[in-house]
């Protein structure tokens, strides 16, 4: 049920295009944005999960893997994973002031639209 690449994948081959494109201060702030959502996957976004899915989870989770969702699932998941961790994550758990909220919202959507020019939205 793996699904590759993963998101941990996708999420590095991003930050790899980002910083052949951006400044480096632009470049520091994107990466901050991607760990936070990494962050988010890892600790929070398993409780979404059912069946099949959350039994894979777990067993990576159990052998030690702290990065388990990231390093299980895919596009999938990390497309529909964008939104609580904007509503949710950011706004409701982190208080997080309206900039970085804004900042956030601009990397995620560079995130999909790089996705979908790569074909690899779900």
């Amino acid at each position: 049920m793996s699904e590759s690449p993963s998101i941990a994948q996708l999420l590095d081959r991003f930050l790899s295009d980002q910083e052949d494109r951006l400044k480096i201060q632009q470049y520091r702030a994107c990466s901050t944005v991607i760990d936070m959502l990494s962050g988010y996957l890892n600790r929070y976004a398993y409780i979404t999960l059912i069946g099949a899915e959350r039994q894979e989870w777990d067993r990576a989770f159990s052998a030690g893997d702290d990065r388990a969702f990231c390093n299980v699932f895919g596009v999938r998941k990390l497309i529909s994973g964008i939104k609580p961790f904007h509503a949710q994550h950011l706004r409701t758990r982190l208080q997080s002031p309206e900039l970085v909220q804004d900042h956030a919202l601009t990397v995620t959507t560079d995130l999909v639209d790089w996705l979908a020019a790569r074909g690899l939205t779900a």
